[in-house]
């Protein structure tokens, strides 16, 4: 069951470009969206939340609390 989560998928067609960036180490860039989906399928953005930070500075920090916390900028509710 996919619940009320985004996926990959949902905004084919919408952007060409998804926003992403950390709270807690201030990284931010913009991935394209077509290569996302051809890498990960139409995963949900929850779970694409979890693999996106490999290459943040606090990605593997042994305290989960500094730990790299990514999220969707464009994404955001208004």
């Amino acid at each position: 069951m996919r619940g009320d989560a985004v996926t990959l998928g949902d905004l084919a067609g919408k952007i060409v470009m998804l926003e992403v960036a950390c709270r807690r180490c201030e990284s931010c860039g913009q991935l394209r969206l077509d290569r996302l989906i051809e890498q990960s399928g139409h995963m949900r953005l929850p779970e694409q939340r979890l693999i996106l930070p490999g290459d943040y500075p606090q990605a593997e920090a042994t305290s989960i609390g500094e730990r790299c916390s990514v999220y969707f900028p464009q994404l955001r509710p208004e």
